[in-house]
């Protein structure tokens, strides 16, 4: 995934959309790269289904919204997270707007056998990418990454958006180990029941930034994930052994 190291730096949420139109061919990469992208854990069924944006609820202007199904196994949300961060980065690479609707809603929440996870927006728009780091509002390393031997690593991955800016995750390094936790939370901004909802699928988005981070630094890793449970504040998600 390092390819998408570029878009990392870039990338923003777009919330006003252009009258553009997408292209023929660029609809037709942006439907590709749904079917590529990499998951976190490969035995999940997902299925996305690309609709126009006045088909739905989501009040931007945007052209189109994808609706993402998914299988409800372990982990299915941070699944549903690492997937769609992919795209959302490869869509900025070419130049479209995205925008992560947390407060969609859908008549079918079941088809298939799946559960709706999420809807994204997505459309032209005049200004899709961030100019410099300045325009992040994120955390300083330190107040989400125990330890200091991989501090090119933890630059890039504190980058990750997530509802609210919460940025719910805490890693902890040891020797070649990194260890990465959720942290739960709430928010005034959103309720208990959606906030645990967008918490899991933050995870997965983090820890799409945090490989595309290893890859593109040069570390080749093992990663072990770990049963997701809602007993602990906070909650051992994944385990990277790395190599370089």
């Amino acid at each position: 995934m390092k390819e998408l190291v570029s878009a990392v730096y870039k990338r923003k949420s777009v919330r006003k959309y252009s009258e553009e139109k997408l292209t023929t061919e660029e609809l037709a990469k942006v439907k590709e790269f749904l079917t590529q992208a990499k998951p976190l854990v490969p035995d999940i069924s997902v299925e996305c289904e690309i609709v126009p944006c006045s088909a739905t609820n989501c009040k931007f202007n945007a052209e189109y919204c994808v609706i993402v199904y998914s299988e409800e196994k372990n982990l299915w949300l941070a699944n549903v997270g690492y997937l769609l961060e992919q795209w959302d980065l490869y869509l900025s690479t070419l130049n479209i707007g995205v925008c992560w609707y947390g407060m969609g809603k859908v008549n079918e929440t079941e088809r298939n056998g799946k559960r709706y996870a999420i809807m994204l927006s997505f459309g032209k728009c005049e200004e899709s990418d961030r100019k410099n780091l300045d325009e992040f509002n994120r955390k300083d390393v330190s107040a989400f990454w125990n330890g200091n031997g991989y501090a090119e690593v933890a630059e890039i991955a504190r980058l990750a958006p997530s509802a609210c800016n919460s940025q719910p995750w805490k890693v902890v390094e040891q020797g070649n180990t990194l260890k990465v936790y959720r942290e739960k939370g709430k928010t005034p901004l959103l309720s208990n029941v959606l906030f645990k909802h967008w918490n899991k699928v933050d995870i997965g988005i983090f820890l799409a930034f945090l490989e595309i981070a290893l890859e593109s630094e040069g570390y080749t890793f093992e990663r072990q994930l770990h049963p997701d449970t809602d007993g602990k504040r906070c909650v051992l998600t994944a385990t990277y052994t790395l190599n370089k």
